[in-house]
C-alpha cells in the first residue's frame, strides 16, 4: 500500500491525556454542585471535543441546558487551559514512530476535536523535537470530526491526495472521519477505546503497537 502522508488524532493516539481531562472537567462540574467521574468514565466520554465532554459529563437536566452548558464549556476551557498537562505523557512508542517517519521524508500532521490552541501547546510542549506539516483543531470556526473538512484540508496542504493519507486514530469518531474523508484507515488499541469497542465500530485496520503502522504504510 503506498502511503505519502499520515494523519493523527491527538488525545488517546500520540498523547495520553485522560488524567488532565478528569480532573479540569471535575473540578467544572464539582464547582456547580454536580457529582464528577472516574478516568474510565472519561475514556467513554471523549472524542467529540470539549463541549460535547462538557455536555456529556453534566447531569441529565443539566446537560439539557444548553445556556448552562455554554457556561460550563467556558469554565472547562480556562481550567484545562490550566492543568491540561495533569498526568500528560506521550504513549510508548510513538517518538520512534515519528522518528522513522521523519527518516523517510513522510510528512505528518494532526487533525483533533481538541480546540486547536490547546492542541499547538501540548504538540510544542510535548513533542517538540518533530515537524508536523499541519495542525487542525476544533474551534468556533471548524467543522468538528467525523465530519472530513480538517483532515481534507490537511492532505491539500501537504498536497497529498486524500487516497494516499493514512488517517490514525482511537475511536469511532476518527474511523468515520477516515471514511469521510476517504483516507487509509488506521485503529489503535492504546488509547481510549477498548479493541472490542473498535471492531464493533467496523474498524479495518487494528494495530497493537505504534511500530505496527509502519508496515502497513510499507515502511
Amino acid at each position: 500500500m503506498q502511503i505519502n502522508a499520515v494523519i493523527f488524532d491527538l488525545d488517546g493516539t500520540l498523547v495520553d491525556s485522560i488524567e488532565g481531562i478528569t480532573f479540569a472537567m471535575n473540578r467544572v462540574l464539582e464547582s456547580r454542585g454536580f457529582p464528577g467521574h472516574d478516568r474510565d468514565t472519561y475514556r467513554a466520554l471523549v472524542g467529540n471535543g470539549l463541549r460535547e465532554l462538557t455536555r456529556r459529563a453534566a447531569p441529565e437536566e443539566a446537560a439539557a441546558d444548553d445556556r448552562l452548558v455554554d457556561e460550563m464549556f467556558a469554565l472547562m476551557k480556562e481550567e484545562y487551559g490550566r492543568s491540561w498537562s495533569v498526568g500528560m505523557r506521550v504513549y510508548d512508542g510513538i517518538p520512534g514512530l515519528l522518528d522513522r517517519l521523519t527518516e523517510e521524508g513522510v510528512p505528518f500532521a494532526v487533525n483533533t476535536n481538541k480546540e486547536e490552541a490547546i492542541s499547538r501547546r501540548i504538540i510544542a510542549e510535548c513533542l517538540p523535537d518533530w515537524e508536523f506539516s499541519a495542525v487542525a483543531g476544533g474551534g468556533a470556526q471548524s467543522r468538528k470530526k467525523p465530519d472530513p473538512e480538517g483532515a481534507l484540508r490537511i492532505a491539500s496542504s501537504v498536497g497529498v491526495e486524500p487516497g494516499l493519507c493514512a488517517y490514525v486514530g482511537d475511536s469511532e469518531v476518527d474511523i468515520l472521519t477516515a471514511r469521510n474523508a476517504g483516507m487509509f484507515e488506521v485503529s489503535v488499541t492504546w488509547g481510549f477505546r477498548s479493541e472490542r469497542e473498535l471492531i464493533s465500530a467496523g474498524a479495518r485496520r487494528i494495530i497493537r503497537r505504534p511500530a505496527e503502522l509502519l508496515a502497513l504504510i510499507g515502511l
